[in-house]
Protein backbone atom coordinates (compact mmCIF):
# COMPACT_ATOMS: atom_id res chain seq x y z
CA UNK A 1 0.00 0.00 0.00
CA UNK A 2 1.27 3.74 -1.18
CA UNK A 3 2.81 5.44 2.05
CA UNK A 4 0.60 7.93 3.86
CA UNK A 5 2.20 11.44 3.13
CA UNK A 6 1.73 14.21 5.60
CA UNK A 7 -0.54 16.98 5.45
CA UNK A 8 0.17 20.08 3.90
CA UNK A 9 1.31 23.18 5.90
CA UNK A 10 -1.18 25.31 7.00
CA UNK A 11 -2.00 28.06 9.82
CA UNK A 12 -1.73 27.66 13.58
CA UNK A 13 -4.42 28.53 16.05
CA UNK A 14 -8.02 27.09 16.37
CA UNK A 15 -9.40 28.34 12.92
CA UNK A 16 -11.09 26.36 10.39
CA UNK A 17 -8.04 26.02 8.64
CA UNK A 18 -6.31 24.29 10.99
CA UNK A 19 -8.70 21.96 11.96
CA UNK A 20 -9.19 21.18 8.54
CA UNK A 21 -5.15 20.50 8.91
CA UNK A 22 -5.57 18.66 11.92
CA UNK A 23 -8.39 16.27 10.85
CA UNK A 24 -6.81 15.47 7.57
CA UNK A 25 -3.82 13.70 9.60
CA UNK A 26 -6.27 11.30 11.29
CA UNK A 27 -6.92 8.15 8.84
CA UNK A 28 -10.49 7.87 7.55
CA UNK A 29 -11.91 11.03 9.79
CA UNK A 30 -14.71 12.48 7.80
CA UNK A 31 -15.71 15.17 10.40
CA UNK A 32 -12.86 17.61 8.89
CA UNK A 33 -14.81 18.30 5.67
CA UNK A 34 -17.13 21.26 7.34
CA UNK A 35 -14.01 22.59 8.85
CA UNK A 36 -12.20 22.81 5.43
CA UNK A 37 -14.96 24.00 3.33
CA UNK A 38 -15.67 26.73 6.16
CA UNK A 39 -11.84 28.01 5.85
CA UNK A 40 -11.87 27.97 1.92
CA UNK A 41 -15.37 29.91 2.41
CA UNK A 42 -13.67 32.33 4.08
CA UNK A 43 -10.36 32.33 2.06
CA UNK A 44 -10.18 36.51 2.57
CA UNK A 45 -8.64 35.05 5.71
CA UNK A 46 -6.11 33.07 4.06
CA UNK A 47 -2.80 33.47 2.64
CA UNK A 48 -2.41 31.83 -0.91
CA UNK A 49 -0.08 29.16 0.74
CA UNK A 50 -2.92 28.75 3.77
CA UNK A 51 -5.52 28.31 0.70
CA UNK A 52 -3.54 25.58 -1.32
CA UNK A 53 -3.01 23.61 1.89
CA UNK A 54 -6.57 23.77 3.13
CA UNK A 55 -7.17 22.57 0.04
CA UNK A 56 -5.08 19.58 -0.42
CA UNK A 57 -5.92 18.72 3.52
CA UNK A 58 -9.42 18.23 2.01
CA UNK A 59 -8.81 16.22 -0.42
CA UNK A 60 -6.65 13.50 1.79
CA UNK A 61 -9.72 13.32 4.18
CA UNK A 62 -11.79 12.89 1.12
CA UNK A 63 -9.26 10.08 -0.07
CA UNK A 64 -9.11 8.51 3.10
CA UNK A 65 -12.84 7.75 2.31
CA UNK A 66 -13.01 6.87 -0.89
CA UNK A 67 -14.31 9.82 -2.54
CA UNK A 68 -11.27 10.37 -5.12
CA UNK A 69 -13.24 12.20 -7.39
CA UNK A 70 -13.15 15.16 -5.04
CA UNK A 71 -9.47 14.79 -3.93
CA UNK A 72 -8.23 14.54 -6.69
CA UNK A 73 -10.22 18.17 -7.52
CA UNK A 74 -8.71 19.48 -4.63
CA UNK A 75 -5.46 18.37 -4.77
CA UNK A 76 -5.67 20.13 -8.55
CA UNK A 77 -6.87 22.98 -7.16
CA UNK A 78 -4.38 23.46 -4.59
CA UNK A 79 -1.85 22.96 -7.52
CA UNK A 80 -3.18 25.82 -9.36
CA UNK A 81 -3.32 28.25 -6.54
CA UNK A 82 0.43 26.89 -5.89
CA UNK A 83 2.24 25.24 -9.02
CA UNK A 84 5.65 24.47 -7.10
CA UNK A 85 3.45 22.64 -3.92
CA UNK A 86 5.49 19.46 -3.97
CA UNK A 87 3.04 17.82 -1.27
CA UNK A 88 -0.37 18.39 -3.00
CA UNK A 89 1.68 16.94 -6.71
CA UNK A 90 2.37 13.92 -4.17
CA UNK A 91 -1.12 13.79 -2.44
CA UNK A 92 -2.56 13.84 -6.09
CA UNK A 93 -0.22 10.86 -6.64
CA UNK A 94 -1.18 9.00 -3.99
CA UNK A 95 -5.05 9.16 -4.79
CA UNK A 96 -4.59 7.97 -8.58
CA UNK A 97 -2.56 4.86 -6.80
CA UNK A 98 -4.92 4.53 -4.73
CA UNK A 99 -7.51 3.94 -7.73
CA UNK A 100 -5.13 1.59 -9.64
CA UNK A 101 -4.06 4.55 -12.20
CA UNK A 102 -0.45 3.75 -11.37
CA UNK A 103 0.86 5.53 -14.88
CA UNK A 104 -0.98 8.86 -13.19
CA UNK A 105 0.57 7.98 -10.05
CA UNK A 106 4.35 8.30 -11.33
CA UNK A 107 3.65 11.18 -13.48
CA UNK A 108 2.71 12.97 -10.25
CA UNK A 109 5.15 11.61 -8.66
CA UNK A 110 7.91 12.60 -11.10
CA UNK A 111 6.69 15.93 -11.52
CA UNK A 112 7.01 16.33 -7.14
CA UNK A 113 10.67 15.13 -7.98
CA UNK A 114 11.56 17.91 -10.24
CA UNK A 115 10.11 20.63 -7.56
CA UNK A 116 13.29 21.62 -5.61
CA UNK A 117 13.01 20.24 -1.88
CA UNK A 118 10.67 17.42 -3.17
CA UNK A 119 12.79 14.74 -3.33
CA UNK A 120 12.17 12.68 -0.11
CA UNK A 121 12.29 9.09 0.51
CA UNK A 122 8.45 8.69 0.76
CA UNK A 123 7.93 9.97 -2.51
CA UNK A 124 10.44 7.65 -4.36
CA UNK A 125 9.10 4.88 -2.15
CA UNK A 126 5.65 5.43 -3.54
CA UNK A 127 6.70 5.54 -6.79
CA UNK A 128 8.64 2.48 -6.59
CA UNK A 129 5.42 0.43 -5.48
CA UNK A 130 3.43 2.23 -8.68
CA UNK A 131 6.05 1.12 -10.70
CA UNK A 132 5.61 -2.28 -9.16
CA UNK A 133 2.00 -2.55 -9.84
CA UNK A 134 3.22 -1.64 -13.59
CA UNK A 135 5.96 -4.32 -13.31
CA UNK A 136 8.18 -2.04 -14.08
CA UNK A 137 10.37 -4.49 -12.17
CA UNK A 138 14.02 -2.62 -12.75
CA UNK A 139 12.70 1.50 -12.47
CA UNK A 140 10.70 0.26 -9.25
CA UNK A 141 14.11 -1.07 -7.79
CA UNK A 142 15.95 2.61 -8.54
CA UNK A 143 13.46 4.14 -6.76
CA UNK A 144 13.36 1.69 -3.69
CA UNK A 145 17.51 2.92 -3.52
CA UNK A 146 16.80 6.28 -4.04
CA UNK A 147 13.95 5.86 -0.96
CA UNK A 148 16.68 4.13 1.00
CA UNK A 149 19.40 6.17 0.20
CA UNK A 150 17.30 9.48 1.02
CA UNK A 151 16.32 7.49 4.51
CA UNK A 152 18.60 4.18 5.07
CA UNK A 153 16.73 3.42 8.92
CA UNK A 154 13.10 3.44 6.95
CA UNK A 155 11.89 0.17 7.85
CA UNK A 156 8.97 0.40 5.52
CA UNK A 157 12.13 1.08 2.74
CA UNK A 158 14.36 -1.81 4.31
CA UNK A 159 11.26 -4.35 3.66
CA UNK A 160 10.65 -4.59 -0.13
CA UNK A 161 7.92 -6.00 -1.19
CA UNK A 162 8.41 -9.79 -2.39
CA UNK A 163 9.86 -10.06 -5.58
CA UNK A 164 12.34 -6.85 -5.51
CA UNK A 165 15.45 -8.08 -4.86
CA UNK A 166 17.43 -5.51 -2.55
CA UNK A 167 20.55 -4.21 -3.31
Amino acid sequence: MVETTLAADTVLGPSSAYLCFDESRWGKSIRGIGDCDKAIADNELLSKRDLAATYSNRGIIYSANGIYDLAIRDHSRAIEIRPLLGQAIVNRGNVYFRMGEYEEAVANYDQALQISGSANATTYLNRGLALLEMKSFEQAKASFEQARALNPSSRQIVELPEGVEAP
